[in-house]
């Protein structure tokens, strides 16, 4: 057992040791196989996998799963929020549901949907807890013994069962409904081995599915668990934290670009992982057999367990209080001065956690929105920490209970869904460029990556080379500029290191490059770019320099010094813009007597006529068919309809839960904005931007679908838009119209009537606004929540949805029409065959409930209008249940309705009144205009 740091930094020595797979780990092999945790050194198809599966991790890709990160967290929050301050939180247990739905939603787009459940886990957790506790056993006992325990070995077969059942199931799902994208599963089951050109098979897929989601999720829940505990423990930090979180967030809700900003959180992790690292340790081996520490003997096939929870807390290290938790000792500046390998808890060089920055994330993203929603303690002031262990560790028995923050309100917790992505804007130039086509200059571009950040900003500056006057080829490894770099122009390397070696496809130029002689690149240009990240901070940014000394050093032309950035700040692309922008492109527009005009304040749009092309959005939306769309009313009242939908083959629903959807545009408003800009349909746009944005940025993208779909166009006009127009203002008359507009004119005439940006120019023509402008004072187009109005067993694969639109107004003394609901007067021109785009959610925990499924239990539902919706399918998953069955309730549902009249909007009572006559509700409704059929039963209230 090894207990200090300086043998653990000997034992790092990746040329001298490598990972043996014994102990508990091992005894994991019947259920994980050759999966990236359990496969031996040297093993072929570990290799494959992890080649292939290493782009899925990098910091780029994992800041785009921010979404559903963020979406398991609510799902947590509001369980937390809705159980209330008496209740007792399993800590352990919930930070397991969260840890799990969140590998699975992230990496495999499968939803386990914990925080639904009860307190029954998925039988994929049960098994797998009850296979890790018993894995650890067998270590533990010797063989003979081990061969006696007949039923445990059964268990532990059957639990090893239905683990692989699941997996194959995901799998199996996957292929009967693929989807686009570049997520694990699909990573899995298409990519393919840049060495080998080999693919995975099925049961190594399934190895490393029961892997990640092992792993995935084990090792976080735990240290989120410790974390809360020393936080508990230690209310001074506890505050410390919430005040940087206050302070970076105040009620916003949380996105990607705060994360770099806080980082205390940071260092809690990092303490918190050095006293209770999850994975207590891991076993190495020598290749050879060695003298290590200078005094001791061990062969080749030894196992040396390297035990974290004495080597992080070596007090040559760590000093006195080494047994303290203290997360300021784990500020950057004294973190990168600590000694090699000091701090090691996702374990060593290539066999390390290959999830390291997923973890990080989830952890950043569910801390900070507890922190910023909840107070808590500890629900036994007297508790201290006692440890369980399976493979890993965890606190036995922690528990808190928690009550929102004042001022936080449940009801609005998390108020409006998002479509806004974690990406960020294309590299976009602020700068315009007058240049032909045929005068744009060549440029390479070569990247060294092993989790796809280098190729990503590779790709980026690729697609920007034009706006600066060059005609890149498709960026390369950088392996095919081994004795390959051009001549004919710039070579741009983007490159990083990995433990201080060069990635799979930069191994032979780095190889390459170091023996070069001076003057073997006379006459080439070259620019490098590195990337790292800090917690290897002993070989930060070791390959990008090395490439940036020998390429300089045989001879070949420095363009601008090394661009450098950290990968764990955040700041990726705007280290990279920077460096670009302000190094790159203006020494090259110098060289090659380029001159490039700033314009910074604006969107820049290009736009080519090009074939059609099709722009899905993005998210998790998901295109239904519309089967049937029916009107349900009566002329002369407020329409409400009913839409059946075909839902694509994956989605499940269950009753009372919700669906976002996504509208667009009326076409006649589409087309007065292109008549306004002079667009055509067909026209293509690429936007650019210097700031973020939600619009699709560097992607050719017809001028309909971005009209249609993306920006919502009839949103009023706000003043500091207005104020905007009048730069654009034709002639003074117009300026003082538009200065008045903004002013005290505007509640009267501006915001009562609903007046948009459009209808402003189309009132005052002589405004020259440019499209870019137009385009960034538009609002992203909000998906509309729903809730479904059926019961999956109503009819397979399919869903109802019942909205009442709302109509458009005329405006008093005014020419102009208020806008109705854009989403329902979407939906209701709809036809059958039309397609719409769809994502469910769940609704509350309360209403997923067992009780709408226990006919012996009463419900009272009061609805009015299109409110009926979740109640209708609560009563016919009843009715089919009466039906079915043939017994009828004990005790029926009661439903008050409300509405205008028996003729009027009394919707859906044909199918009310079967279910009544079947016993399953008993009906009571209440007109507010059609008196003389009025049943009067809480008329008042419906008035």
């Amino acid at each position: 057992m090894i207990c200090s740091r300086e043998l653990m930094d000997e034992l790092s020595d990746e040329a001298r040791f490598h990972k043996l797979v014994v102990g508990g780990v091992e005894k994991l092999r019947p259920l994980a196989g050759d999966g990236l945790f359990s496969a031996q050194h040297n093993n072929q198809e570990w290799a494959i996998a992890h080649r292939i599966l290493m782009p899925l991790f990098g910091p780029l890709t994992i800041r785009e799963m921010f979404p559903d990160m963020r979406d398991i967290s609510e799902q947590l929050c509001l369980k937390w929020a809705r159980a209330g301050p008496s209740a007792t939180i399993d800590v352990g247990n919930d930070f397991t549901r969260l840890t799990l739905d969140t590998i699975a939603l992230c990496t495999m787009g499968f939803r386990f949907n914990s925080f639904y459940s009860n307190d029954k886990m998925h039988p994929f957790v049960e098994s797998m807890v009850a296979a890790l506790v018993d894995a650890e056993k067998q270590s533990m006992l010797p063989d003979v013994v081990q061969s006696f325990r007949l039923r445990a070995q059964s268990h532990f077969k059957k639990h090893a069962a239905v683990m692989k059942s699941t997996c194959h199931e995901i799998l199996e799902q996957r292929r009967k409904n693929p989807v686009e994208g570049k997520d694990l599963l699909n990573a899995m089951m298409n990519g393919k081995d840049p060495k080998t050109g080999m693919g995975m098979s099925d049961g190594n897929i399934v190895d490393n599915l029961i892997t990640f989601l092992i792993a995935g999720h084990e090792t976080t829940s735990g240290l989120l668990s410790f974390a809360f505990y020393y936080l508990l423990e230690n209310p001074e930090k506890l505050q410390k934290a919430r005040e940087e979180v206050d302070e970076v967030l105040g009620d916003e809700n949380l996105t990607a670009d705060h994360l770099p900003k806080m980082p205390y959180i940071n260092m809690i992790f990092r303490e918190t992982l050095r006293l209770m690292p999850t994975a207590p340790g891991f076993y190495v081996t020598p290749f050879k057999d060695e003298v290590i520490g200078g005094q001791y003997n061990v062969s080749a096939g030894d196992p040396l367990f390297l035990f974290l929870h004495m080597i992080h807390r070596d007090p040559e290290v760590w000093g006195p209080d080494a047994e303290e938790f203290r997360p300021e000792r784990m500020a950057d500046e004294q973190f990168n001065k600590l000694p090699k390998n000091a701090w090691k808890p996702f374990g060593n060089g290539m066999r390390g956690c290959i999830g390291r920055e997923f973890a990080w994330q989830e952890a950043q993203v569910v801390t900070i929105m507890l922190l910023q929603n909840f107070d808590m303690v500890k629900a036994d002031p007297n508790y201290k920490l006692k440890i369980k262990q399976s493979l890993t560790i965890k606190p036995d028995g922690f528990n808190m209970k928690v009550k929102l923050r004042e001022g936080r309100d449940l009801t609005n917790l998390f108020k409006n869904p998002s479509l806004a992505s974690s990406k960020q804007p294309s590299l976009s130039s602020r700068m315009n460029l007058k240049i032909s086509q045929k005068d744009l200059k060549p440029i390479s571009i070569f990247y060294g990556s092993n989790t796809g950040t280098c190729e990503a900003l590779a790709e980026r500056l690729s697609a920007d080379c034009a706006t600066f006057g060059f005609m890149p080829s498709k960026p390369l490894p950088l392996d095919e500029a081994t004795r390959n770099l051009s001549k004919d122009g710039p070579n741009i390397i983007l490159a990083a290191s990995y433990d201080g070696k060069p990635s799979d496809n930069a191994t032979e130029f780095t190889k390459w490059a170091e023996s070069l002689q001076p003057g073997e690149l006379d006459g080439i240009q070259f620019a490098v770019f590195g990337c790292g990240h800090k917690d290897w901070v002993s070989t930060l940014y070791r390959i990008p320099k090395i490439l940036d000394k020998c390429l300089a050093a045989a001879g070949a032309d420095r363009l601008v010094d090394i661009g450098l950035t950290d990968a764990s700040t955040g700041r990726l692309y705007p280290d990279f813009d920077d460096w670009a922008h302000s190094k790159l492109f203006p020494e090259l527009a110098s060289r090659h007597g380029i001159t490039l005009d700033h314009a910074p304040d604006s969107l820049e749009l290009s736009v080519t006529i090009n074939q059609s092309q099709r722009n899905d959005i993005g998210g998790n939306f998901k295109r239904a068919e519309v089967v049937e769309n029916t009107l349900l009313t009566s002329p002369g009242v407020p329409r409400k309809h009913s839409l059946l939908l075909k839902l694509p083959k994956d989605m499940a629903y269950t009753p009372g839960d919700h669906v976002l959807v996504l509208p667009k545009n009326p076409p006649q408003l589409v087309d007065r904005v292109m008549t306004c800009f002079g667009v055509d349909d067909d026209t293509v746009l690429t936007v650019s931007s210097q700031r973020p944005t939600f619009l699709p940025t560097g992607t050719p993208i017809l001028a309909s679908n971005l009209f249609s779909t993306l920006v919502e166009l009839s949103q009023t006009v706000s003043r500091t838009s207005l104020k905007r127009l009048v730069d654009f203002a034709g002639n003074d008359g117009t300026k003082g119209e538009i200065q008045s507009l903004a002013g005290d004119r505007y509640d009267a005439e501006i915001d009562q009537q609903r007046m948009s940006i459009l209808d402003i120019l189309r009132k005052y023509p002589s405004i020259n606004m440019p499209l870019s402008t137009f385009l960034s004072m538009l609002p992203q187009m909000r998906p509309r929540t729903y809730s479904f109005a059926s019961t999956p067993e109503w009819k397979a694969g399919h869903g109802s949805l019942l909205f009442s639109v709302v109509e458009a107004t005329e405006a008093s003394g005014s020419s102009l029409a208020r806008p109705g609901g854009l989403a329902t007067n979407y939906m209701a021109q709809l036809r059958p065959g039309d397609s719409i785009l769809v994502e469910p959610r769940p609704c509350r925990p309360e209403l997923r409930t067992a009780m709408i499924t226990e006919l012996n239990v009463p419900i009272v539902m009061i609805a009015v209008g299109a409110g009926l919706a979740p109640f209708l399918g609560f009563m016919q998953k009843r009715y089919l249940q009466t039906q079915n069955s043939g017994h009828l309730p004990n005790s029926p549902c009661t439903l008050f309705f409300g509405c205008r009249g028996a003729k009027m909007d009394d919707i859906c009572r044909d199918t009310l009144d079967e279910y009544s006559r079947a016993g399953v509700v008993s009906i009571h409704r209440a007109f507010s205009r059609d008196w003389d059929s009025a049943v009067q039963v809480c008329s008042a209230s419906c008035r």
